[in-house]
């Protein structure tokens, strides 16, 4: 199945609302939040929305890097038509999964939620051990030597070798 490139950004901002605004705030309803006093956070949670923002900037701006680069039309799913290696993916193999993590994180702050916490520590664990390794593969299998070098010149979180 392909979409009009103009569709991306449409599933992937539902995609984002979903798993990284709807489902923290969820999770955070399942237990206490502290700092919170008659239904207003405390000055320490209002520094959640900083991470929270900065981790919406890494995220977006790599889905702009992807949306930049599509043709006309791209098949429906998770692997990208090319490699990408420009803007954030010189520094993290992953930055998307970062990203999403430093949403999580904001979010655990910004509400004071322990379950918040622990539904990032677990995704974090998902994403390590069993989708980033099958991405990996199907990047392999997609690109060969290129992802191969770009494998080896940067690291999978941060940073380059």
């Amino acid at each position: 199945m392909k979409l009009p490139k103009w569709a991306i950004p449409i599933v992937w901002t539902i995609i984002v609302l979903v798993i990284m605004i709807l489902l923290p705030w969820s999770v955070s309803r399942l237990g206490r939040r502290y700092g919170w006093d008659q239904e207003t956070p405390a000055g320490w949670n209002l520094a959640g929305l900083l991470v929270i923002a900065a981790g919406l900037a890494m995220y977006i701006g790599c889905l702009v890097f992807h949306f930049r680069s599509y043709r006309e039309r791209v098949r429906h799913g998770f692997a990208p038509p090319h490699l990408v290696v420009t803007g954030p993916y010189r520094y993290s193999r992953n930055p998307m999964y970062v990203g999403g993590l430093f949403i999580w994180i904001g979010w655990a702050i910004f509400y004071g939620s322990p379950a918040v916490c622990i539904g990032s520590v677990f995704l974090w664990s998902i994403f390590s051990l069993r989708v980033i390794p099958a991405e990996e593969r199907q990047l392999r299998a997609l690109f060969g030597d290129e992802y191969q070098q770009y494998q080896t010149a940067v690291r999978r979180w941060l940073g380059r070798t």
